[in-house]
């Protein structure tokens, strides 16, 4: 009967459900979640980061639209209590997680034969073109900048650029852009409920934007957003 019930309980967390990037996500969300349980108890000090980790984790990811919060009023929370640097750090390892997650999910979805057309569209040999000319530089700057990442995303897997340095440079991109949100969480110490107003208030507006043109607030593909 013992034998059963665990049988049971198996195959209710192992069946699949939904798109395969969506399993993908959430199965390494909730494995990254286990991780901080043991870190919290152990050494209660990094509580903060931990729930930054947690919460920016689905704060930065597909689910974003339905996870009403933007992640850098969350560094600029968590910066009060931990150093810059720190956060900063922990900050760009939330990122490197989940662009390795979005690195195989785009990778996947960009098979898909009904994206042939995508792929021999003119704008994006076009990007191609240009992206092959420095691919790590623009790779870097892309990084840096507000410019959507996923551009970059996608005609790095459509280049074929190797994994390895995609990543390290992505990192080194990313990492000063978070250490400039973190200090100025540091300089001007926002009070958490502006801080909690302006996290939630811009998910909701967006949300509400999505609603007020009818369109899906999570779309099917990854690559519509």
């Amino acid at each position: 009967m013992i034998i059963s019930a665990l049988k049971g309980t198996a195959s209710f967390f192992i069946k699949p459900r939904g798109k395969s990037y969506w399993r993908v996500f959430l199965w390494a969300t909730a494995a990254a979640g286990l991780v901080g349980i043991p870190l919290a108890i152990r050494y209660p000090d990094t509580v903060p980061l931990i729930w930054l980790w947690l919460v920016g984790i689905p704060a930065n990811s597909p689910l974003g639209p339905l996870f009403p919060t933007a992640f850098e009023p969350l560094m600029m929370e968590v910066v009060k209590y931990k150093p810059v640097l720190t956060v900063a750090i922990v900050a760009t390892l939330i990122f490197v997680y989940m662009e390795f997650i979005n690195w195989y999910v785009y990778a996947w979805v960009l098979k898909w034969d009904r994206l042939e057309s995508l792929r021999k569209n003119r704008w994006v040999r076009l990007g191609l073109q240009h992206y092959s000319r420095a691919p790590l530089t623009s790779v870097f700057v892309f990084a840096a900048t507000p410019i959507p990442f996923w551009v970059v995303r996608c005609l790095a897997i459509l280049h074929k650029t190797a994994f390895a340095p995609y990543m390290i440079v992505m990192a080194f991109g990313r990492f000063p852009r978070l250490l400039v949100y973190a200090w100025l969480g540091a300089q001007l110490r926002v009070p958490t409920f502006l801080l909690i107003a302006t996290a939630v208030g811009t998910g909701l507006i967006l949300i509400a934007w999505k609603w007020f043109r009818k369109e899906p607030i999570l779309k099917d593909s990854v690559l519509d957003g």
